[in-house]
């Protein structure tokens, strides 16, 4: 993780699960699941992982690929976009503007039934949700300059 994080995980211990089947889990009180490409085997230990922390009512935070596994998972949709790679976009959180860098070829058409949007693009389209102790973030807060979530998934991270 980039030092920016560290910020945001003050009081974790961070472990590293690698991208192949193992089992048991790690013993974890907090899943950030990160951006990166899409794998087969990546996705299924992703989603066994959010099962075991849904399972034990504990956080789970997406972030791009994460968020938009997260939004699948739940019963939300994406779909493909093609002006959100490589780019930088607003959000629209609360009454403030946010500029938030974009890597992804996918957008969140539909966020989880039941998830609160807290971030929306300029075309009002969900770019950070969260539901119980479940969110989600289109952009990658650990690859900015001034590392930005909205509160209340901030929140997730100190409890």
């Amino acid at each position: 993780l980039e030092h920016s994080w560290y910020e945001f995980l003050q009081g974790h211990t961070l472990v590293s699960i690698p991208n192949r089947l193992c089992s048991p889990f790690p013993d974890i009180d907090l899943l950030i699941i990160t951006g990166g490409d899409d794998h087969p085997v990546r996705n299924q230990i992703e989603h066994e992982l959010v099962n075991s922390m849904l399972a034990r009512d504990l956080p789970i935070i997406g972030v791009c690929h994460g968020c938009q596994l997260l939004t699948q998972r739940l019963g939300g949709c994406v779909v493909p976009v093609t002006d959100h790679q490589d780019s930088y976009h607003e959000v629209f959180y609360q009454d403030e503007s946010h500029l938030v860098n974009s890597y992804h070829k996918l957008r969140i058409e539909r966020s989880p039934p039941g998830a609160t949007v807290l971030a929306r693009d300029p075309d009002g389209y969900p770019e950070a949700w969260i539901q119980g102790k479940t969110a989600g973030v289109m952009w990658h807060p650990e690859r900015m300059t001034r590392p930005w979530i909205p509160q209340e998934i901030q929140l997730l991270l100190t409890r």
